[in-house]
């Protein structure tokens, strides 16, 4: 059976998506806890806003909310695209139509969840403008 779209078998990049690659990706990604810099430039960094005006302090605590709700985007993508992988593993296993219908289901929802990662690299990229506004 041919396959145009399949979780189960590896496809190779478009002319588009080599000419257009992908962005970098978001600064969530990188794992470590504190970044590059060292605890005591962390804590100044915080605490900046929390002693200054009272709109430093609203624009502190929105860059805090975005960056917790960016993370959650992220994770939702991540776990869609695990999900992706399961239906399209789990319907290998059925008959052949319920198996196509399964790996092709699985293709748009991995697809829904790449668009969701990229949303967050938007995303954070509109959180470092909003950063450098706080820092002015």
């Amino acid at each position: 059976m041919h396959r145009t779209y399949s979780m189960r078998q590896s496809r190779a990049p478009t002319a588009s998506q080599i000419q257009n690659p992908p962005p970098p990706s978001s600064s969530t990604k990188s794992g470590r806890f504190f970044g590059k810099s060292n605890i005591g430039h962390s804590f100044r960094r915080n605490a900046a806003g929390a002693f200054g005006p009272d709109l430093a302090k609203k624009l502190s605590q929105l860059v805090k909310m975005e960056k917790n709700v960016m993370r959650s985007m992220e994770l939702v993508g991540r776990e869609r695209m695990e999900v992706a992988q399961q239906l399209s593993i789990w319907g290998e296993a059925c008959d052949d139509d319920v198996s196509d219908v399964t790996d092709k289901l699985g293709v748009l929802i991995y697809e829904i969840g790449e668009l969701e990662d990229q949303f967050v690299d938007k995303y954070d990229q509109y959180r470092v403008t909003i950063k450098s506004i706080r820092n002015i």
